[in-house]
């Protein structure tokens, strides 16, 4: 890359934050203008921050934070892994999440725009949909920790791409630490392979990261054993999942045909796509680099999120990760039909939110239903969106696999 190429990189970037800055900080200070694009505020803000203060501070008192938490302002049970209690004894309390939501939200802000790194006026833009679209933004308004786990996510991707073996310790580290505290990103141990080196070297990478997660996790089975029995399964519209797209086809009898029609209509376009461009998806990632580490941890993680059907709204944060490749390709004019498909399919599937902010008649939760047949069929279309995406990362990521076995260590 040029020195006028890096220049316009940081630029754009920096715009972008500030952008993605100024959306947030708006939508903190006037609720309603984050309810227009279908993020639903609560209060207090950061709600997700309070929770898990609220565990560490029951669990710093004594109290069992794995049931109903008097601490917290929903009541709620601590739905995670034992490590998250330790801000207890730090001294944190359900008083500092704001500072600390602040500071999770301007981390994640800075780390999605440098991995975004758009480069030219057309990929900034498309870099400020993903970075603002409705998922990042309630993931901020409400503190989440799936901002964490992209932060652990992207810093591993960086570490074990650097010329020093010495940084693939701190890269298995931060990968072992994102799965012992939400358990999913287990499922970017495979990102630490997009090294340059020799294919055993990055299977002794794998090896030691399985090992080391398999040990924390056994170490502590009975509370992990709690946390799937407590933790939400989300089979609500707004979540994507198998399971999900399943009891809607299952419970809305009378809108079934709708239903059907709007995912046979993407799967059907989508389908075709595959086929006539099934070499591009196969060949469509290199075997190493930062932007391969990034789309094999992003996509990943999301695959086994779709799969188990644990997949809230703010989730979808990991298409940043993905992204990062396909925006690349586009800067410098080299996508195909396979890396355009893939970030058009993701960006209409983040906006969705949007439309169900403003067409969505329906009351789930009591199983009431109603709505005009085209918003049946919008729903059925975004649940159509949220397979081929996980097919499409499926197939960029087996050829992924086939080449990465075949690489010597001469390849980078």
């Amino acid at each position: 890359m040029t020195h006028d190429s890096k220049t316009h990189q940081l630029r754009w970037t920096l715009l972008l934050f500030a952008f993605g800055l100024a959306v947030i900080s708006t939508g903190l200070i006037h609720p309603i203008s984050m309810r227009s694009v279908g993020v639903y505020t609560m209060d207090p803000p950061f709600l997700d921050t309070v929770a898990i203060l609220a565990a560490g501070e029951a669990h710093h008192a004594g109290l069992d934070a794995y049931k109903n938490n008097v601490l917290d302002p929903m009541n709620r049970p601590h739905v995670y892994g034992p490590w998250w209690l330790g801000v207890g004894s730090l001294g944190l309390v359900r008083a500092d999440a704001g500072w600390l939501g602040i500071l999770l939200l301007l981390a994640f802000l800075g780390v999605g725009a440098t991995v975004l790194a758009p480069r030219t006026l057309r990929s900034a833009g498309l870099a400020t949909l993903l970075l603002a679209s409705p998922p990042a933004l309630l993931a901020m308004e409400r503190g989440n920790n799936d901002l964490i786990v992209f932060l652990l996510l992207a810093g591993a991707a960086w570490l074990v791409t650097r010329p020093s073996w010495l940084a693939t310790i701190p890269a298995v580290g931060l990968i072992v630490t994102a799965a012992v505290l939400k358990l999913y990103p287990v499922a970017a141990i495979p990102a630490l392979a997009a090294r340059c080196g020799a294919t055993r070297k990055a299977g002794w990478l794998l090896a030691g990261a399985t090992g080391a997660i398999a040990a924390i996790v056994l170490s502590s089975w009975d509370v992990y054993y709690r946390v799937t029995q407590v933790a939400p399964e989300p089979i609500t519209i707004f979540s994507y999942g198998w399971k999900l797209a399943v009891t809607l086809f299952l419970v809305v009898p009378q809108e079934r045909l709708w239903l059907v029609i709007g995912a046979t209509i993407v799967g059907g376009l989508s389908g075709w796509i595959f086929w006539r461009h099934r070499r591009d998806f196969w060949t469509m990632l290199p075997a190493t680099g930062f932007t391969t580490s990034c789309y094999v941890a992003g996509a990943l993680c999301w695959g086994l999120c779709y799969v188990s059907t644990i997949s809230f709204p703010y989730r979808l944060v990991l298409f940043i990760l993905p992204a990062r490749y396909l925006l690349e390709r586009e800067s410098v004019g080299a996508a195909t039909v396979a890396h355009r498909f893939q970030l058009v399919a993701m960006l209409l599937l983040l906006w969705t939110p949007w439309f169900k902010q403003h067409l969505l008649i329906l009351r789930a939760d009591e199983r009431v239903y109603g709505g005009p047949a085209y918003v049946w069929m919008a729903l059925g279309a975004e649940q159509g969106l949220a397979f081929v995406i996980s097919a499409a990362f499926g197939l960029g990521l087996l050829g992924w696999a086939t080449r990465r076995l075949a690489a010597d260590s001469h390849e980078c």
